[in-house]
């Protein structure tokens, strides 16, 4: 089993390459233009819930069987097709042309896993077992979901708001006791608990506190 290198990218306006037209098409597609992807689907039928999301701007469709040609520029390329000599062939030729490649459901065609993920707005957490029991990682991300709430996102947005603050302001030493009390439990459980004005209170003063 390969050792794959854990890694996020920022799929913005690349060039996705999926073959396919069913249903597990379909939800790689929508996680894809999710993640604002250019989506190019090669395949000969479409579902119409997969149909529904071509727009010639950011979902486009070649109404045909796959051919070496159609992987062009694509930067990532995702075959989930249920016919066998379909997949061996897109990982193939991916391969042969340096793109990374997924089939779904067989990890020995694939150059790169997609983990089962977790986002709670800017914290995302992707597990994965390696391809040795996809069930396991989606066991394993709900125990996260239950341990990291809604709150997350909030907590986050919050401190974001203050980084470049603290950055142009503080000094490295001062930096570094600013994050650690405003991180340490107290700013999200107030969040959790629905009194936001109350945590940004807690941050403000701590950062009031540092100045010179």
């Amino acid at each position: 089993m390969s050792q794959y290198y854990p890694i996020f990218m920022d799929l913005k306006a690349q060039p996705i390459l999926v073959v396919g037209g069913g249903i597990v098409a379909l939800r790689k597609v929508q996680t894809l233009l999710h993640h604002e992807a250019i989506v190019n689907i090669v395949s000969p039928r479409l579902i119409p819930e997969l149909k529904e999301l071509i727009d010639d701007k950011a979902c486009f469709w070649l109404e045909k069987e796959y051919s070496a040609e159609d992987i062009q520029e694509a930067v990532l390329v995702f075959s989930c097709t249920e016919k066998e000599d379909v997949n061996a062939h897109v990982s193939f030729d991916a391969i042969a042309h340096h793109r990374p490649v997924n089939v779904v459901d067989d990890p020995e065609k694939c150059s790169f896993i997609v983990p089962s993920m977790m986002e709670r707005g800017d914290l995302k957490i992707a597990v994965s077992t390696g391809g040795s029991s996809p069930i396991v990682a989606r066991q394993v991300r709900v125990e996260l979901e239950n341990l990291y709430g809604h709150e997350m996102a909030e907590y986050l947005c919050l401190l974001k708001t203050w980084r470049n603050l603290a950055k142009s302001k503080l000094s490295l030493e001062k930096r570094g006791i600013f994050w650690n009390r405003a991180t340490d439990g107290e700013v999200k459980e107030l969040i959790k608990a629905d009194r936001l004005a109350e945590a940004e209170g807690v941050v403000e003063r701590c950062f009031l506190s540092l100045l010179d």
